[in-house]
């Protein structure tokens, strides 16, 4: 399958008002059914141009398939079965990382979506529209939903924060106001975009109530809540090297009690990911996806991806089984066949085999949960930072005791410490492409049968940043083209 060819315009003037539910959301500009300044003049209207907002986190661009395809398939942790019985030709180019700015991520236009929204929503959050602190609630969501997609956007289309000793290098237009359609907004530098998105999720920690949950919502997990904003926050100050800030944030999360580490039963075949909803357990934060909404994908969901029930071209590396030990539970987050063609076997995550609930199936797109907590914050402890009553090693062991494995080394490697660990746990969401990119480290796979140039990928290399689409360029000139493409 090729990338998606379809683009969003850079900044949709009223996206506020276009997403106040997920159905019939149209890759074009939708009509409006009423103007902005009457959607956006009450608090009720607010709201609902706030819940619309996070619609296209769930787009099958983002979410709902391909930002996750397309990044576990260029590391050892995807592989395309060329020539299996479950090679339909699709995920070739993602495979071997044939990337033009014809053919590239279409992430920027839903991501710009968001933004557009939030900026609308923020802009007339105006104190004649309802109670302080339930308006202070819809901020606080729409900071987290810019920073959000402005990371996205920053991982996806520039080299990482440490390709530069200052950051300075080409970045993403960072958008925090209303936009007119004759703006054309250049790229800031990635220090800058970091800053932004900094200073978005501090601002939401402060001003969002702790007990806040969205009413109406059916997956209380799929809304933004304090421990949401926090654990992106130690996310992204690990990316930014900040590792007092990474543990800091992360221990806010692990201290406020109100996550649970999966236990071996709870993993057993991947039974924690199908659920509809989250009640417990490890979720912080997920993407909520079902049958009734167009932006879950259609048939080319991440469950009809990496599923023998569909296409199953998104298949599991032997590179990423083999790391896994005999008796780890997190093994049974695969399931594999024989494939009848050529005798091989077949491997997928089972992360994304859907709820059982529809056809085609769709699943929850799981972004923050608890154990990526215990690894920032012991990998950020292992770079200096210190936590009164924690340790790399406390931090390692509660993961392990929780996989029926033994624990790694309290070291930054990857064949034997942190970054082990985090690869077999985190694996398939979205994070080993991202970590490779973080630690200057090159990727590289053993099991591969795709084109033999995009078995590696060098540090540092062109690769690491993705090429903005073509029709971004053609509608804003000030864009600054990505080297190599």
């Amino acid at each position: 399958m090729r990338i998606m060819k379809k683009y969003l315009v850079f900044i949709v003037a009223f996206a506020a008002v276009t997403v106040t539910g997920c159905k019939d959301f149209l890759v074009e500009e939708p009509p409006l059914s009423q103007s902005n300044e009457l959607t956006l003049s009450t608090y009720e209207g607010l709201d609902q141009a706030t819940a619309g907002a996070y619609a296209p986190l769930a787009a099958a661009a983002w979410y709902g398939g391909d930002f996750i395809l397309l990044n576990e398939m260029k590391t050892s942790n995807g592989k395309k079965y060329i020539g299996s019985d479950f090679d339909t030709g699709r995920l070739i180019d993602w495979y071997n990382m044939n990337y033009t700015e014809e053919n590239t991520s279409a992430l920027w236009g839903y991501a710009y979506y968001v933004i557009s929204a939030t900026n609308n929503v923020i802009a007339n959050l105006t104190p004649d529209k309802g109670d302080e602190q339930d308006l202070n609630n819809l901020k606080a969501e729409c900071l987290f939903l810019r920073a959000f997609s402005h990371f996205d956007l920053v991982r996806t289309y520039a080299q990482p924060y440490c390709y530069t000793v200052d950051a300075s290098h080409p970045g993403v237009p960072v958008v925090i106001t209303v936009q007119a359609s004759t703006d054309k907004p250049a790229r800031a530098t990635v220090a800058k975009v970091y800053e932004q998105i900094v200073a978005d999720l501090l601002e939401a920690e402060s001003i969002i109530d702790p007990s806040y949950v969205r009413a109406g919502v059916k997956d209380q997990r799929s809304a933004v809540t304090l421990e949401a904003i926090q654990a992106l926050l130690s996310r992204v100050y690990l990316y930014m090297e900040n590792w007092q800030g990474a543990a800091d944030y992360a221990t806010k999360v692990i201290d406020s009690k109100k996550f649970t580490m999966w236990t071996p039963e709870d993993l057993q075949d991947a039974a924690c990911y199908r659920l509809d909803v989250q009640t417990e357990g490890e979720v912080i934060f997920e993407v909520y996806s079902n049958s009734g909404e167009a932006y879950g994908g259609g048939n080319e969901a991440i469950c009809s991806l990496t599923s023998k029930n569909k296409y199953g071209d998104g298949g599991a590396c032997a590179d990423l089984m083999n790391l896994y030990e005999d008796g780890d539970v997190r093994a049974t987050l695969f399931h594999s066949e024989e494939s009848k063609s050529n005798n091989e076997t077949v491997w997928w995550t089972a992360k994304y085999l859907g709820k059982g609930i529809s056809s085609p199936d769709y699943s929850n797109t799981i972004i923050l949960r608890l154990s990526e907590m215990y690894l920032n914050r012991a990998e950020a402890m292992i770079h200096g930072a210190e936590i009164d009553g924690a340790s790399p090693v406390s931090d390692l062991q509660t993961i392990a005791s929780n996989r029926n494995a033994a624990p790694v080394k309290a070291s930054l490697s990857w064949s034997d410490g942190i970054y082990l660990e985090r690869q077999k746990e985190l694996a398939w969401e979205v994070h080993t492409w991202f970590d490779l990119g973080r630690t200057k480290t090159a990727m590289s796979r053993t099991d591969f049968v795709g084109n033999e140039n995009a078995r590696t990928c060098a540090w540092p290399s062109n690769l690491w940043a993705m090429p903005i689409p073509a029709r971004e360029h053609t509608a804003n000139g000030n864009l600054e083209h990505n080297p190599g493409y």
